[in-house]
């Protein structure tokens, strides 16, 4: 009986290591940077983005709107509001390294939160479009765009990447 209860104990080491190792590939592939250029998954984005409301935007109106400098990554393209009344914005950052990703995150949280804030109880149209943002983190690549079509805009942007 104890060379039988080796023998399971064997087994259930050998299922956990691969388990393991299952694990972490997964983890991998699943954080892998891009080698696209910002133009170009820009330009993908941007054709399957309504972009009517919104105009291209400078590193300033990155850092007023999300408290970060543009410099500190490898490229940010800003799409913001023509107009204050409006709440359609589409963001894309490549990043310089993977551990910049929470850092962007939390300051498009927090830009999110105001730009609620600010349309709750009037803009119900905005206010609805901001419900249905889109942020998505594919490695080295952030998309944050609240659009009529941004489900289109991440599609394309992870065809892009």
């Amino acid at each position: 009986m104890n060379k039988q209860n080796i023998s399971i104990l064997t087994i259930l080491r050998i299922i956990m290591v691969a388990a393991l190792l299952i694990f972490m590939i997964v983890l991998q592939v699943g954080n892998r940077s891009s080698n696209a250029s910002l133009e170009s998954v820009s330009q993908e984005v941007l054709g399957a983005a309504d972009q009517e409301g919104m105009q291209e935007s400078n590193n300033r109106m990155f850092q007023k709107f999300y408290g970060l400098d543009a410099q500190d990554y490898e490229g940010v393209t800003l799409y913001s509001p023509v107009s204050n009344m409006d709440a359609q914005e589409l963001l894309i950052v490549k990043l310089k390294d993977s551990s910049q990703a929470e850092a962007v995150t939390e300051a498009i949280n927090s830009r999110l939160e105001t730009q609620m804030n600010s349309f709750e109880g009037y803009g119900i149209e905005q206010y609805a479009m901001l419900e249905d943002h889109i942020l998505d983190v594919q490695g080295n690549f952030i998309l944050y765009v609240v659009n009529p079509n941004a489900q289109a805009a991440d599609d394309a942007f992870r065809n892009s990447l």
